[in-house]
């Protein structure tokens, strides 16, 4: 784990004066990974020692034709068998977009909307300076891959348990007040370098929807996350988590509670964040609560391709 310079505070952010709000660029001297520059060999190590007890093994894969149809006026999944007749033999070939399901945002997919810039001052016009650049691609996260501890808070049991009600594929902002109050409730420690995890309920809310349903939510652009305000970007800058993520379709609750601390821009062009989406957290929530604990080890491995802007995650819990 290497630096160009030690950690600033929050309140000394931007890290240069002339760069958006909140940015850290120039932090890492190996850019291209951004926070996953946390994810070394020895807290990877160390995370596997501690995290595998049991052999129990979870993916947290959202089926790549579970999202249907496709939100945000996306692609659709498409899947097409071929018979290799004579022979007895069938391949298949799989078209979709890489955020139609589960998946990870790499730095060249959401910049700073105002200042058109990307993680790092990348802009269109170098990501599209020829046909293949790889510059803030999710290619560079691909020899390695994102592996280390995983922390789940799984807001959408809690809410409940408190007589919480609302509906999971709609707007509602989760604080960071409750986020704080259910790692005291299950005795959770943060570390960094942590992969964050929110189970919002998105999953659970879309798979019991309708087909008349899923067909008017499509373009609804509404739906449960982490809810925005300085006192959340403020407790994300200071726990310096190597990734994010979250079972909604952004992390971030949608519309934004205050644009202005947007996680998104902040986390993805800002930070060098990579934030997980639309992760299938049901199975582990019900193994966290059944094993009384709430941290675990993930390994993921995106799909290696020259200058991807996502990937699936690929993406197994280990207990």
């Amino acid at each position: 784990m290497a630096m160009n310079k030690s950690l600033p505070r929050f309140e000394d952010l931007p890290v240069n004066k002339n760069d958006p709000p909140f940015s850290a660029w120039g932090l890492w001297k190996n850019p291209e990974l951004g926070a996953l520059n946390y994810l070394t060999d020895e807290v990877v190590l160390k995370a596997a020692k501690e995290e595998i007890q049991t052999g129990i093994r979870v993916g947290l894969n959202l089926p790549l034709d579970f999202i249907k149809p496709s939100l945000l006026g996306r692609v659709g999944f498409e899947h097409k068998m071929i018979n290799k007749a004579p022979r007895i033999v069938n391949d298949d070939i799989i078209t979709f977009n890489t955020q139609g399901s589960a998946q990870w945002d790499s730095f060249r997919h959401f910049a700073y909307q105002a200042e058109k810039k990307f993680y790092n001052g990348v802009t269109q016009d170098d990501i599209y300076a020829e046909a293949e650049t790889t510059i803030n691609g999710i290619n560079a996260w691909a020899d390695r891959g994102i592996a280390g501890r995983g922390v789940l808070i799984d807001y959408f049991s809690w809410a409940q348990e408190q007589g919480i009600t609302y509906d999971p594929t709609k707007t509602h902002p989760i604080t960071l007040k409750e986020i704080k109050r259910i790692i005291n409730e299950k005795r959770i420690t943060l570390r960094t370098g942590d992969i964050f995890l929110i189970r919002t309920g998105y999953v659970s809310g879309y798979g019991a929807m309708n087909s008349e349903a899923k067909e008017a939510h499509k373009s609804e652009h509404s739906w449960p996350g982490f809810a925005q305000s300085e006192e959340s970007v403020k407790w994300l800058w200071e726990n310096q988590f190597a990734a994010v993520g979250a079972d909604n379709p952004a992390f971030d609750c949608v519309p934004p509670v205050d644009p202005k601390y947007f996680l998104h821009p902040i986390l993805l062009a800002g930070w060098g964040t990579p934030i997980g989406e639309l992760f299938d957290l049901e199975l582990l929530a019900q193994t966290c609560n059944q094993l009384g604990r709430w941290t675990f080890f993930l390994s993921s491995a995106p799909l290696n391709y020259t200058g991807g802007v996502a990937s699936p995650p690929n993406i197994l819990a280990f207990f």
